[in-house]
């Protein structure tokens, strides 16, 4: 894990959480419930809300973060509203197409007790992260995560997927011949 506090501006920070503001009440939102697969869903009941940011704040991000990012044909950020009992199981993030994953945490505070918790795994044994504003969780290594249920409040984030290109790595001998 790449850990990074204060990864962003204080203005951007400002931009991304009245964008955020702005689209809760819009109709541009996706249900954990219906979207994740069954096995990171284990003993969670709630839904995470899901929506892309927009174009303007794609772009913004992408400039500040890019230093700070592992290597990367494209990325994807979105949108993540953690409702009341809403987490995440055990998973490691590894996609086909995947690279990475990040968390960016949006919350100005964050109380122990409101769950939400980032715990993951590593050679040394397990760790912990409360959410914190501007706070940065890189997993460049597909570590074995989690996010414990939230018990109060929505816990709010920025994810972002480091995706590859696979037409990027294509050679010639894959093309057929016509």
């Amino acid at each position: 894990m790449i850990l990074i506090e204060d990864s962003i501006t204080d203005d951007l920070y400002e931009n991304c959480v009245n964008e955020l503001n702005e689209k809760i009440n819009q109709d541009c939102w996706r249900s954990s419930s219906i979207t994740w697969d069954s096995g990171i869903k284990q003993g969670i009941v709630g839904s995470c809300i899901i929506t892309p940011v927009s174009d303007t704040i794609h772009h913004l991000l992408e400039k500040q973060l890019k230093s700070s990012l592992p290597e990367y044909d494209e990325l994807v950020f979105q949108y993540y509203i953690w409702q009341p009992q809403s987490g995440i199981s055990w998973h490691t993030d590894e996609q086909p197409d995947r690279l990475f994953g990040a968390s960016l945490y949006l919350n100005e505070e964050w109380y122990p007790n409101h769950g939400g918790w980032f715990i993951w795994e590593d050679e040394g044994g397990y760790h912990t992260i409360l959410p914190k504003k501007k706070f940065l969780v890189i997993n460049n290594n597909y570590q074995n995560h989690c996010v414990t249920p939230v018990t109060r409040d929505f816990r709010c984030t920025i994810q972002i997927w480091g995706k590859k290109n696979p037409a990027k790595n294509l050679n010639s001998k894959d093309f057929v011949k016509l």
